[in-house]
């Protein structure tokens, strides 16, 4: 028993002194396939830098006068084209105030053509020295005064028509309605958005970069973005902002992203940040033994699972890069 006890206690002791050294292996023979010799060579090291998914164009649908709401026909998710009638102003106040302006332009012209006609007349009698100048020069005067209300009434009635064209609020662009702020009975108010439209055009991942990483930037480079809900994708960069944010030292970074993801959300970029000596091995080399990474090694015995700490993804996650166990001139199998 006390023999039993001894050797179980070495074992344990040999397996906690061993733990810390060289990865564990596995002889099992297994038939190598194609080999990947392992080098040191220079790897571009990346930085993370957060953003946001934004659309091109988005725009808030706002009335210029206000009015009761008679029509929404559109919804959240609602596909719109451009120039569709989105929502529609009750015209009853307009309508009375065409009423007034039309009846108000009806009497400026009649009095206009009656001071015309005056001051012809005065003009006539005048020349026949019938009447005194100053009565021909107050003949003037009305006519003058006559046109000039004339042209207020008119202006009055093509204010009024342009409110009439303000009741209908038509989309900008082709898209889809992302929020809605208000219901049919509401009073629209100047300023207040009753709609928001975004376009269905690509989307740009929106980037804070620092503007140290930011000179190292071109436009046409691409950046592998991501986002919390497991969206990839490698985004090429179409603009880059002249100057940097005086209060966060950052340049804004615009990179292209596909046209269906959703807008709003949290986006991270990886950055180039330089270059540094490493090790990198194509990623479906990696077995992975519930939390354990490793490779298969060629060996002069044959085929031995190494363990191994990884690092970053690279090259599309084509590529992971090897922080221990591998040493350059081991030979993988893939």
């Amino acid at each position: 028993m006390i023999r039993r006890l001894a050797l179980a206690s070495l074992t344990l002791g040999a397996l906690a002194c061993g733990g810390d050294e060289s990865p564990s292996t596995d002889q099992t023979p297994v038939a190598p396939g194609a080999t990947f010799t392992v080098q040191a060579e220079q790897l571009t090291a990346t930085m993370p830098v957060e953003g946001t998914v934004a659309a091109r164009h988005r725009t808030e649908i706002t009335t210029r006068m206000m009015a009761r709401i008679t029509s929404l026909p559109v919804e959240v998710g609602t596909r719109v084209s451009a120039g569709q009638v989105l929502v529609r102003l009750g015209t009853e106040d307009i309508a009375a105030n065409r009423a007034k302006a039309e009846a108000a332009v009806i009497a400026s012209q009649a009095a206009a053509d009656e001071a015309r006609r005056h001051a012809a007349r005065m003009d006539t009698l005048f020349a026949q020295d019938v009447v005194a100048q100053a009565q021909r020069d107050q003949a003037r005067l009305g006519l003058a005064q006559a046109e000039s209300q004339l042209a207020l009434a008119n202006a009055t009635l093509r204010e009024v028509e342009t409110a009439a064209s303000y009741s209908t609020i038509q989309a900008p662009f082709a898209g889809a309605v992302v929020a809605r702020y208000a219901d049919p009975g509401d009073v629209a108010a100047p300023g207040m958005p009753i709609l928001v439209v975004e376009d269905n055009e690509p989307r740009d991942a929106v980037l804070s970069v620092p503007a140290d990483l930011a000179a190292g930037l071109r436009r046409g480079m691409t950046l592998r973005v991501t986002t919390v809900d497991g969206r990839t994708a490698q985004a090429p960069i179409r603009a880059i902002s002249g100057g940097a944010d005086p209060m966060t030292r950052t340049v804004e970074v615009r990179a292209e992203l596909p046209g269906d993801w959703p807008t709003g959300v949290s986006a991270t970029g990886l950055v180039p940040a330089g270059t540094f000596d490493g090790v990198a091995i194509p990623s479906s080399a990696v077995i992975r033994r519930g939390q354990l990474t490793g490779v298969k090694v060629l060996t002069e015995d044959g085929v031995a699972v190494r363990w191994i700490r990884l690092g970053r993804t690279l090259d599309n996650d084509q590529r992971v890069q090897v922080l221990s166990g591998l040493e350059p001139g081991d030979r993988i199998v893939l």
